[in-house]
């Protein structure tokens, strides 16, 4: 890794839309569902590791920026 690149955000922490305090209702996220599962990446928390490496409804994703 360069001094300049961010990690990747492997498995992320998950919670309940409802609990997810630091949202705005104004944020832009990237939506993904997948056998029935959703989930929500904010744009801004994308923004700041490049890639996202998650399990969707049980299917390896990773969401890149």
């Amino acid at each position: 890794m360069g001094p300049n690149d961010s990690p990747d955000l492997t498995s992320p922490l998950i919670v309940p839309a409802t609990e997810a305090v630091y949202f705005d209702a104004d944020d832009r996220v990237f939506g993904v569902t997948i056998e029935g599962e959703s989930r929500a990446y904010p744009l801004r928390i994308v923004n700041a590791h490049e890639m996202v490496n998650d399990v969707v409804g049980g299917e390896p994703i990773s969401l890149m920026w």
